[in-house]
């Protein structure tokens, strides 16, 4: 297997190790898994969680402990804006009356950070 093939294999299940870990995380916290690796289309949505009235996308980003980029700053303005598009898609198909937020979960090796939720309301559909 070619170097560049291993490391890009490794790297996929580091984040998918860091989505398990997230998950347990936010299901102690008493939130439920409503969808995960949800594809829409080219894109995925990491977690899609639900407690009491709000609904709440979940990007997890993992890099390795000293990466070049860190997973606090992996997100940039235009994933930012597929992410928004994906979820309008998805709230299309499955509408939520309650509350709707995203929040950033980043791994840097086994050092988990959640980020502070964003209100993102204004992708609900008007009554």
């Amino acid at each position: 297997m070619p170097q560049s093939t291993e490391l890009g294999t490794r790297a996929r299940r580091y984040g998918r190790l860091a989505e398990r870990a997230t998950l347990w995380l936010l299901w102690l916290r008493g939130w439920d898994l409503v969808e995960e690796n949800l594809k829409l289309g080219r894109w995925e949505l990491d977690l899609i969680l639900t407690r009491g009235d709000e609904l709440r996308l979940l990007e997890v980003k993992a890099r390795r402990s000293g990466a070049w980029t860190a997973a606090d700053t992996a997100l940039s303005l235009e994933q930012r804006m597929r992410l928004q598009f994906s979820l309008r898609c998805y709230l299309d198909r499955v509408p939520w009356p309650g509350r709707i937020s995203f929040q950033r979960a980043s791994w840097a090796g086994w050092k988990g950070r959640f980020h502070p939720p964003e209100c993102w309301d204004s992708l609900r559909i008007p009554r």
